[in-house]
Parts: structure tokens; C-alpha cells; sequence
């Protein structure tokens, strides 16, 4: 995050110095020739215009703000595409996660042990596909891009806002990969208990843990697509 944060402020920078030299680079072109002559009796002001220099500046700075407002506007559209794509895909990923918090991992706790163990291994082994590491990864590039592209057109309040949705989603991929998954991984790959009682072992080993953990990660989801949409009403 740190290096993100440094390409903000590196770009933020750049921002400043182009707002704070182009009046005053507009303002020097548009300027008149002024010569001074002085007599021994008196001094008097002459102003050459150029006329036809001026005529070509202003065509010029004409074309120049007419492709200004022209890279913003495509700016300000691919930015509207990307805040509707943080939304649509941290949605899906919070609705998946909230899905086993609140009805997968209620209804599995009133099955026996057995019936339990391999539900979980079923499940966990197919909620890992492609399509979801597309909308999981998908929604972290287009956060980042929201974040980036307020920052390039100085929408700041959203910089903030897209901050902390980005945060919060970076804390559900964490807990995802550094909690969730391990724990998959190791009921998946357990062998299948001979005795009844490895059933309840592996049981014990999983669901608590497991659970608590995917309740972090759905509140860290859930605050992350709240915070974008909070943003994109903010005029």
C-alpha cells in the first residue's frame, strides 16, 4: 500500500504544478509587445498587439481546451465504467461470503459430524473456479482504478472514500488467504477418518475457526461496497 499511496501523491503533485503554470503560461502568450520609447521632453507607452499572433494563439489555446475537455470527458467516462464495476463485483464477493455466514454454516452445524466434513470439502472445493477468481480479482483492479482515476481528476472526496472501500477489500483478501484458506486446504486434503470420532476431529479442527473468520471477512466486504456506494452519490 505504501507504494500506492506514493503514486498518489506523485501524481497529485503533478496535478498542482500543471493547475499553478498554466495560467500563468496563458497569460504571458497573451500578452502585448509593449516598447517604451523616451524623449528628452517626455516618455510615451506604444503597444504592438500583432494581431495575427494573437489571432493564432487564440485558435491554438481554442484547440488545446477543446482536446482538454475532450480527455476529460474520456477520462470521467472510463471512471464511471470502472465505479460500476468495484460495485457490481465487491457486491458478488460480499454476497458469496455473507451466503455461508448466514445460512451455509448455520444450516451445516445441525448435521452430524460426518455429513458435515464432507459438505465443507464439496463446497470449498467448488467455490474455487475460475469465475469466482475473475470477480474476486476483478474487483480489486477496478477498486484501484477508482482510486487512481479520482485522484487524476480531482475528485478527493471520492480519493478518501475509495481508499477505504480499497482497505476494506484488501482485509477480505487477507483473511481469505491467510485464514479461510488454509483451513480448505487442510480438510480437503485430511484422509477420511476410519473411526467415527476422526469425524468430529476434523470438525472441531474447521468450523469455529473457519466461521469467525468468514464473519470478519463479509463485515470487511460489506463496509467496502457501502463506502463505494456512499461515494458515487457524492456529487
Amino acid at each position: 500500500m505504501n507504494g500506492l499511496y506514493t503514486v498518489f501523491r506523485a501524481v497529485l503533485a503533478l496535478v498542482i504544478i500543471c493547475v499553478l503554470l498554466i495560467p500563468s503560461i496563458a497569460l504571458a502568450v497573451s500578452e502585448n509587445v509593449t516598447y517604451i520609447e523616451i524623449d528628452d521632453n517626455y516618455s510615451k507607452q506604444i503597444s504592438v498587439p500583432e494581431t495575427a499572433t494573437l489571432k493564432a494563439n487564440a485558435l491554438s489555446e481554442g484547440l488545446d481546451s477543446k482536446q482538454d475537455v475532450q480527455e476529460k470527458d474520456t477520462w470521467s467516462s472510463i471512471f464511471s465504467i470502472l465505479a460500476f464495476l468495484a460495485v457490481l463485483t465487491t457486491s458478488l464477493v460480499a454476497g458469496i461470503v455473507l451466503a455461508y455466514s448466514n445460512s451455509v454454516m448455520p444450516g451445516l452445524r445441525k448435521a452430524d459430524d460426518r455429513t458435515f466434513v464432507l459438505s465443507i470439502r464439496h463446497l470449498n472445493s467448488s467455490v474455487a473456479n475460475p469465475l469466482f477468481l475473475i470477480i474476486s480479482n476483478g474487483a480489486l483492479l477496478a477498486q484501484i482504478g477508482f482510486v487512481v482515476l479520482a485522484v487524476y481528476l480531482q475528485q478527493f472526496d471520492k480519493v478518501v472514500l475509495g481508499s477505504i472501500a480499497l482497505i476494506g477489500y484488501v482485509a477480505t483478501l487477507l483473511i481469505t488467504f491467510i485464514g479461510n484458506l488454509p483451513l480448505n486446504r487442510a480438510i480437503i486434503s485430511a484422509e477420511l477418518p476410519a473411526r467415527e470420532s476422526g469425524w468430529n476431529e476434523l470438525r472441531v479442527r474447521f468450523e469455529s475457526r473457519w466461521t469467525l473468520l468468514n464473519h470478519s471477512r463479509t463485515l470487511m466486504c460489506i463496509l467496502s461496497v457501502s463506502v463505494l456506494l456512499v461515494a458515487l452519490l457524492i456529487n
